[in-house]
């Protein structure tokens, strides 16, 4: 009894069960019960009518338990391909270039892919909740190039792409209760179209680009093998049903009597007796029946070459069909055309093909006994998948154990933010102060911490039911923030005349050539510049003047361009090639007498303004005047602006502060004059 497996297939049109006995790994089968849904209990291989489907199941069991004369009490089954959904999913994401990327990043990142994939199925599904029962890695990208691996490599950008599975609740809540209701616990649950393809096309020959299709009444499930891994599921709607609607609307059929004629097809009788709704009864030549049904066959073999083109870009190196529906007429030649492949490649499974399973036993063999044979076989090959719960933060959450499951894989399903896995650094500062350049690095990040009943553990620990599993976000490393105020000092120190013009002492900031204040914040890539007044020099660097033009005087007396600003100082300059200086101009702020400061003679200078002749008096001390004297004697007001102001001096743009001398010429006006 320890040895048999009790394996249920529940169909669109029937429910099979098969018990098995496994035997050193070799399935015997024991017996093989049918039973046909009396309604349509069942649509396109999902439970709809869960007591009338529980009835058949009940029947099946019956009958086996009377044959054999045992009690079953556990089995396996598999949901349909119709409740499989798959995605595609390329996520990418910024990696810091200071750090090599490490396997838990890559695996975080996965794990990020999947749940973009769950809550496209949320939001397309009705808010239905998917489980998610395994993905495959299509590819890894760095910097936009292709990698096989990514571990330890470093860059600015990685990208993956993932193909996700996932199965709705409500068909496996259907499934169960159905068990329930026949007192039995379910031990393994399996896909319908992974228990085919572990029985037709096992691991060692799934290096070969293979396509299994397995065609049901209400589906046709579809499973792709390439490079030695499942790539790809998917299902088409169009399946055994669509033959026998055709047969319905061409003969005046009900269901079950085309679902007859359907069966007497693949016999050796050249004429079938066909009774319509009407209650006539004529002879119909097979050949004739064949003609009729080929345009729902055609259909059936373009949505199920659509469907693998689609999943695998191309067409396959060979085929498999299984299922009742693998035995319509002409859809081997119709896949062949669709496909373009050669009829050779596009294989009936029969018993000679199948490893592992001994089939002396059997009065009778067929393709639809493909998937409860697989099913059982899933047993065989320790492939007990079931449901168990486990917390996460506290929060109790079930899990389909297609596989050996993970911390990953219960943080899916809690609704966790799975961006909260990966930290992220600081960015990185650079700009430039006074045409040097600056940097600051951004902090690192603090990686996620995961407890597994409160032992330190990671998104690819194994779990097991009852597990509390506890995660502690991610925390981004903070990215610096940098004023002005500090990489300078901003403190005023008081105030100069420079030639006149009362000057603070103060510090004058610029970001991208725009003045603004000590609080700015720096910005990455800005150009930022200081002119700080603490020296002579800093003045003409100010007023944008030429100190190499100019000489500086402060109480008469020469100073250097580095000579010390200090609060009330007045510093006159003239150019260099006038032989005056200006003499001690600091009454009522510094006294000291210059003999050495010559006298100026003329009582006048004579310079044009605006095309005018003007004599500029002398004035005391022998202060120079400066263009922005030369406002008084014109009309302008620069408070009250009438367009750009143009400044001339001796034909050149000039300054408020360029020096007047004798003969200039000035013109001071507005742009639109």
């Amino acid at each position: 009894m320890n040895n048999l497996i009790f394996a249920l297939d529940i169909g669109t049109r029937s429910v099979v069960g098969v018990v098995c006995e496994n035997v050193n790994g070799i399935l015997s089968i024991k017996d093989i019960k049918i039973c046909f849904h009396k309604q349509r209990a069942m649509v396109d291989g999902q439970i709809e009518d869960i007591e009338e489907v529980s009835k058949i199941v009940g029947i099946v069991k019956s009958q086996l338990e009377n044959s054999l004369n045992i009690k079953l009490e556990k089995v396996s089954i598999a949901a349909a391909g119709r409740a499989l959904k798959t995605e595609r999913i390329s996520l990418e994401k910024d990696t810091d270039l200071r750090i090599p990327i490490t396997y838990d990043f890559i695996k975080a990142m996965e794990t990020e892919a999947l749940q973009l994939a769950q809550e496209l199925f949320s939001k397309n599904s009705s808010n239905d909740l998917f489980y998610c029962v395994g993905y495959s890695v299509l590819s890894y990208k760095l910097d936009g190039k292709t990698m096989s691996k990514l571990e330890g490599h470093r860059g600015n950008k990685v990208a993956t792409e993932i193909i996700a599975a996932f199965l709705p609740h409500t068909v496996i809540e259907g499934l169960y209760s159905c068990m329930d209701k026949n007192n039995l616990e379910v031990i393994n649950l399996t896909l319908e179209p992974i228990a085919a393809m572990d029985l037709i096309i096992p691991p060692e020959l799934r290096l070969l680009n293979l396509a299994l299709v397995d065609i049901g009444a209400g589906t046709s499930d579809i499973a792709i093998s390439k490079d030695g891994s499942i790539v790809g599921y998917d299902m088409a709607t169009i399946a055994g049903d669509e033959i026998t609607e055709c047969l319905m609307k061409n003969y005046l059929l009900d269901f079950n009597a085309a679902e007859e004629i359907k069966s007497e097809l693949s016999g050796d009788k050249d004429c079938i007796s066909v009774k319509n709704v009407l209650g006539f009864t004529q002879d119909v030549n097979k050949q004739e029946i064949f003609e009729s049904i080929k345009p729902a066959v055609y259909d059936l073999g373009s949505d199920i070459s659509t469907k693998i083109h689609k999943m695998n870009n191309s067409s396959p190196a060979a085929v498999f069909l299984a299922g009742g529906g693998s035995k319509t007429p002409f859809l081997r030649e119709i896949l062949s055309e669709f496909l373009n492949i050669p009829q050779s490649r596009i294989a009936l499974t029969d018993k000679t093909g199948l490893r592992n399973i001994d089939l002396t036993t059997l009065n009778y063999y067929g393709p639809e006994l493909i998937t409860p044979l697989g099913i059982a076989y899933s047993v065989v090959l320790n492939k007990n998948y079931d449901f168990f719960s486990v917390t996460v933060n506290n929060k109790k959450i079930r899990l389909y154990g297609i596989r050996q499951m993970k911390v990953m894989d219960a943080i899916l399903m809690s609704g966790f933010d799975t961006k909260k896995l990966i930290g992220i650094s600081g960015k990185s500062l650079r700009f430039a102060l006074n045409g040097k350049q600056r940097y600051y690095a951004g902090e690192f990040s603090t990686p996620s911490q995961i407890y597994v009943n409160s032992v330190t553990a990671n998104i690819e620990t194994t779990i097991k039911p009852g597990d509390a599993i506890e995660v502690i976000p991610a925390k981004d490393g903070g990215s610096p923030v940098i004023r002005i105020s500090d990489v300078t000092e901003t403190n005023s120190i008081g105030h100069v005349y420079f030639n006149g013009i009362k000057t603070e002492l103060s510090t004058k900031f610029y970001a991208n050539d725009l003045e603004v204040n000590a609080d700015y914040i720096i910005e990455n890539s800005d150009s930022i510049k200081i002119i700080q007044t603490k020296i002579v020099k800093d003045l003409y660097k100010l007023y944008d003047m030429d100190e190499a033009i100019y000489k500086s005087y402060v109480k008469g007396n020469n100073v250097n361009l580095d000579y010390e600003l200090y609060d009330g100082l007045i510093i006159d300059i003239v150019k260099i090639d006038e032989s005056a200086k200006p003499s001690d101009s600091s009454a009522g702020h510094e006294t000291s007498a210059n003999e050495d400061v010559p006298v100026v003679e003329e009582s006048s200078i004579k310079v044009t303004i605006n095309n005018k002749q003007i004599n500029l008096p002398k004035r005391e001390d022998n202060i120079p005047y400066i263009f922005a004297d030369m406002l008084a004697y014109t009309d302008i007001d620069p408070s009250k602006p009438q367009g750009n102001i143009v400044l001339l001096h001796n034909g050149k743009n000039a300054s408020y502060l360029n020096l007047v001398a004798e003969n200039d010429e000035i013109i001071i006006k507005w742009e639109s004059e």
